[in-house]
């Protein structure tokens, strides 16, 4: 099983206050915020790990370079994608 595989079956498995608990702790990894695509509306509504939350909702609409490759998460997970924020998680990614 794939690391990636792994971190999702492990956040499926959690539920409620511990499931919330664990994407905080990814959360605090993130560096979604340095990156140059990142713009004050995502961070007005605190959007961060979109590599396993998905998508933007509202706020990115323009690829202007990508950090994903930098994060600790995305390397932890061994993600193979890039722009999260815009082409939704790596889940989503890897069904297309």
């Amino acid at each position: 099983m794939s690391a990636f595989d792994e971190m999702v079956k492990d956040l499926d498995a959690k539920t409620g206050e511990d499931r919330e608990a664990a994407i905080n702790d990814l959360k605090a990894e993130c560096i979604c915020p340095d990156c140059p695509t990142y713009n004050k509306c995502a961070g007005d509504a605190g959007e961060l790990l979109y590599c396993f939350l998905g998508r933007s909702r509202e706020c990115i609409k323009e690829e202007m370079g990508c950090n994903c490759p930098d994060c600790p998460v995305a390397s932890r997970a061994e993600l193979v994608n890039l722009y999260y924020c815009i082409n939704g998680s790596e889940v989503e990614m890897r069904k297309e």
